[in-house]
């Protein structure tokens, strides 16, 4: 699929054979028709389906589920307040485009959120889930493809983060890390991440040189992506 910038609306949506896959991966696996319907817009956001700056197809989208345009309204609301959509009075539902500035307020608050996460599962770690770490870190860092990385980085922290038990401040540093997740797909960002590193500070049981770690790479993406949004706005003007 070509891309080209959201913010002058030439960032091309993915085609119906791409939507009609998400739509199976979601259909069935929820409780409710509304809970499928915000999983399938979610998931079509998250993966660059629906790109930052594209105007949604509420009939669309309900043709691709097979529901009516009653559970797409009511999804709209609960996928705006995690900040993936923006609905306008009168120009509709789009997907919602961050300024530098929103990026920048971001990842501040995920240095925040995910060094209080990781200084709380630090004293949790076993052998067990140190190896999973490890291997995951290996192939974070071997693959050159940027979905796969995505997946892979995803099931690291996670897998990490779990043993703090505070499952509010993991599901609060999801969204957050999911709201920027599509940029770092869509805008090639280059994440040399280094994780081994971290894994050396993990296995030292060190809080806070792996707290240290985390801050500089968070910070170090933060800037690169405000960089590329600030030039494409001054490619837009």
């Amino acid at each position: 699929m070509g891309r080209t910038s959201a913010r002058n609306g030439g960032t091309a949506p993915a085609d119906d054979e791409t939507l009609d896959v998400i739509a199976k991966s979601v259909r069935g696996t929820f409780m409710t028709v509304e809970e499928m319907t915000q999983a399938f817009i979610r998931e079509a956001i998250l993966q660059g389906a629906f790109p930052p700056g594209h105007r949604l197809n509420l009939d669309a989208i309900a043709s691709h589920l097979g529901v009516s345009r009653m559970p797409v309204r009511a999804s709209l609301r609960q996928l705006e307040g995690e900040g993936l959509v923006r609905i306008h009075t009168h120009r509709g539902v789009t997907v919602s485009v961050l300024s530098p500035s929103e990026i920048a307020e971001i990842y501040e608050l995920r240095i925040l959120l995910e060094g209080h996460l990781i200084e709380l599962s630090i004293p949790n770690l076993t052998p067990e889930v140190l190896d999973d770490l490890k291997r995951l870190a290996v192939q974070l860092d071997d693959t050159t493809d940027l979905a796969t990385g995505l997946e892979l980085r995803k099931e690291f922290y996670e897998r990490l983060y779990a043993l703090a038990d505070r499952p509010r401040t993991l599901a609060s540093a999801k969204n957050l890390r999911d709201s920027v997740g599509r940029y770092l797909l869509l805008r090639r960002v280059p994440e040399r991440g280094g994780h081994p590193g971290l894994i050396a500070h993990l296995e030292a049981g060190d809080v806070e040189k792996a707290k240290t770690w985390l801050a500089t790479h968070l910070g170090r993406v933060s800037v690169e992506l405000q960089a590329l949004v600030e030039q494409e706005e001054s490619e837009t003007v």
